[in-house]
């Protein structure tokens, strides 16, 4: 007869765990908290035994997304892995329970309606295709159709790029970029300026480790990024630096921090949540507008490079894309009047033949 299982408390983490299908399970954290773990513990003996086997004509929806979690999440990168985890979370939370033949795609906007902390449509949208995501994958080897298939969420405004007005702005805010000891804000000013002149991702230049730095070529090179899991053939991304960007990185360097380029005062590392606080803080004390985000100075990169007579396929191969249409999409220069007009100009100033052509009114007609 098989043991049933038992809690037990990991000092190595802190953490609470049980084994479950050989594979050991967080539980809670702490020490003191073992009356949590035998409570977190029956509460995954529930749901494991009301869960189907992969192999079930009848699936739910928590057995769909712990499916797709084991066998398709390890293969998408990090940050993806956690960016689809955090709604597909929230939508189990409230629909786990519910078998796939019983569900409808309105129920994807009552689960929208019920987290109004998702403001933009951009993450409600994001939200929505988390969960397509997994039940298109399912298909038709779990489920034989996605049963939320239909629903959309619109996409938000267009996400414009900041004027060089407007960086010029935000970096007023910060303090000076090679000082021995920087302030807070001259460390993220670094880290302005590395983007501005680069068009980097912004998560590239949190994550970026000196061992990715060529001085010998000036060049960055990646070789896990986000774009290289739909490249049919794997290539590093690699990313220029002009000596601007040398100088910066190499002062950067001799404060000899650790194994990352860009360390917060704090000596930790830069990501999502706080580089967008600094820049809120920076966009209202400039007095900028809502809509200057940090991820508008690569869309500036992508539009200098344009207005710069750069051709497209160079562009796109220096901001790391797979392709020219999303640096198309990057590269949005319909609003710029004043580029368009002097283009329009030059159109005109060409010379016009002094005898026109000859136009044949009967083609193949004599």
């Amino acid at each position: 007869m098989a043991r049933s299982a038992k809690p037990w408390f990991c000092a190595q983490t802190g953490w609470w765990k049980v084994w479950q299908n050989g594979k050991r399970v967080r539980l809670v954290e702490g020490k003191a908290n073992k009356k949590a773990a035998q409570e977190a513990l029956q509460d995954l003996l529930y749901t494991a035994r009301h869960n189907p086997v992969p192999d079930s004509p009848e699936q739910t929806v928590v057995s769909v997304i712990e499916r797709y979690l084991e066998v398709a999440a390890p293969t998408l990168a990090v940050q993806t892995q956690r960016f689809r985890m955090m709604y597909l979370q929230s939508f189990s939370e409230l629909h786990g329970w519910r078998k796939v033949s019983d569900c409808r795609p309105d129920q994807l906007q009552e689960w929208i309606n019920l987290n109004p902390q998702w403001a933009s449509d951009w993450t409600k949208r994001d939200a929505v295709a988390a969960v397509q995501t997994v039940f298109n994958w399912a298909k038709p080897k779990l489920v034989p159709a996605n049963p939320f298939d239909g629903y959309r969420h619109r996409a938000g405004l267009a996400r414009r790029d900041i004027s060089e007005g407007e960086f010029r702005a935000i970096l007023r805010t910060t303090g000076g970029p090679f000082r021995r000891k920087p302030t807070p804000g001259a460390r993220f000013r670094q880290v302005l300026l590395f983007l501005w002149r680069t068009g980097a991702r912004p998560a590239e230049a949190a994550q970026l480790q000196w061992q990715n730095v060529d001085f010998k070529h000036n060049v960055i090179v990646l070789q896990q990024h986000k774009s290289v899991r739909s490249q049919r053939r794997p290539e590093p991304r690699v990313i220029p630096l002009d000596p601007v960007v040398v100088r910066l990185l190499q002062s950067i360097q001799r404060r000899n921090e650790g194994e990352r380029v860009f360390l917060t005062h704090r000596k930790t590392a830069w990501n999502k949540d706080n580089l967008g606080h600094r820049i809120r803080r920076a966009r209202e004390v400039a007095g900028l507008p809502a809509d200057v985000k940090l991820y508008g100075v690569r869309h500036a990169f992508g539009t200098r490079g344009i207005i710069a007579g750069c051709d497209i396929k160079t562009l796109s191969v220096l901001m790391g894309h797979t392709d020219t249409k999303m640096t198309e999409h990057y590269a949005h220069i319909a609003g710029k009047r004043d580029f368009l007009a002097a283009a329009m100009q030059r159109i005109n100033q060409s010379p016009v033949p002094s005898t026109p052509p000859a136009i044949d009114r009967h083609p193949g007609g004599e």
